[in-house]
This record gives structure tokens, C-alpha cells and sequence, in this order.
């Protein structure tokens, strides 16, 4: 396999990773909105109508950039919001690590308490280190068609 190849394999991978998480964090979300908003509760940033908001929009977005990483012309699109919504999960639960508030992140649709902060965080980060090489190689093949 030459270089090219594998590292077309590299972001179909990260690519179908991406999609599956975001999917399966969304779809959970989508089914059960009441739970969803207790858990954005928790985490004592916004309540009430903002909560139940984010609990009704945040699932179907996740649900359309995971759909949207599969789709060449959203990609770039769906990869930056991604980003963004990673730096988002990863300050939200730095921000409750850092006030000792025993939460579930809601990630997945669960509820309960006993976030693991520090897998979290790494599993964000990790999420992140994809989607950025993803878009980085994206970027590049528009500036470069001929290097794909």
C-alpha cells in the first residue's frame, strides 16, 4: 500500500469514527429530550427554556454533522462545527471538574451521576486531534486537487 493510499484509508476511518460517534450521541438524545436538558441542567450554565432549547437542537445537530462528515460537499462544514462542539464539551467539563460537580455528561443519552472527567476530556481531545486532520487533509486537497 503507498503512502497516499494508506492515508486515504487514515481519513475514511476518522471519518466513519466521527460520523458513529456523532450519530450515536445524537440519536439517544433525540429520544428522550427531558433527560437530555437535566443533564445540560447539571452542569449549572443555563436552565429551564435555554436547557430544554439545547436538549432539542443540540442532538439533531450532532445527528446532521455526523451524516454531514460522510457527505463530501458538507465535510469541511460538519468537520468545523465539530471542532467547535468539541472545545465546547471539553471547557463544559473542565468547568465542572474544576467546581466538583458529581454529574453525567448526558454524552450518549445517559443520565445518572459519576462523570469520568478525566476519560472524557481525553476522549474529546482525541475527537478533536481527528477531526482537525481530517479537515487539515480536506483543506489541503482543495488547495492541491491533484495530491489526493
Amino acid at each position: 500500500m503507498g503512502a497516499m493510499s494508506i492515508h486515504g484509508l487514515a481519513i475514511l476511518l476518522g471519518r466513519l469514527l466521527l460520523a458513529g460517534t456523532f450519530l450515536l450521541a445524537g440519536l439517544p438524545k433525540i429520544q428522550d429530550p427531558a433527560t437530555f436538558a437535566a443533564s445540560i441542567e447539571a452542569y449549572r450554565i443555563v436552565s429551564g427554556p435555554a436547557a430544554l432549547w439545547a436538549a432539542l437542537l443540540l442532538p439533531w445537530l450532532e445527528v446532521i454533522i455526523g451524516i454531514g462528515l460522510l457527505t463530501p460537499w458538507l465535510e469541511r462544514a460538519s468537520s468545523t462545527i465539530i471542532i467547535l462542539l468539541l472545545a465546547l464539551f471539553i471547557g463544559l467539563h473542565s468547568s465542572a471538574w474544576m467546581r466538583g460537580l458529581d454529574i453525567s455528561c448526558g454524552c450518549f443519552g445517559e443520565s445518572g451521576t459519576g462523570l469520568d472527567y478525566h476519560w472524557s476530556i481525553l476522549r474529546n481531545l482525541a475527537l478533536l486531534a481527528v477531526t482537525a486532520f481530517i479537515l487539515r487533509s480536506s483543506l489541503r486537497n482543495k488547495t492541491h486537487p491533484h495530491h489526493s
